[in-house]
């Protein structure tokens, strides 16, 4: 994978993990788009802000690792 691509990818990483850590029931309802599947899977996170935070600590840390690498 190319740096500049590397670098690009962890830092959309980055920020969707601070925007779901720091609104963990208003961001996922804000992402969504109309597909039943996706909205589903959606409203669990939002009704789960313990377990969405959880999901952007990982997202933030997998974006850290592709920017420093």
């Amino acid at each position: 994978m190319k740096k500049a691509a590397r670098i690009s990818i962890g830092a959309l990483f980055i920020v969707d993990g601070i925007g779901a850590f720091l609104s963990p029931t208003e961001y996922p309802r804000r992402l969504q788009a109309g597909a039943p599947m996706i909205d589903d899977m959606l409203d669990y996170f939002s009704e789960r802000p313990e377990l969405t935070r959880r999901i952007a600590t990982a997202e933030i840390a997998i974006g850290l690792w592709l920017v420093l690498w």
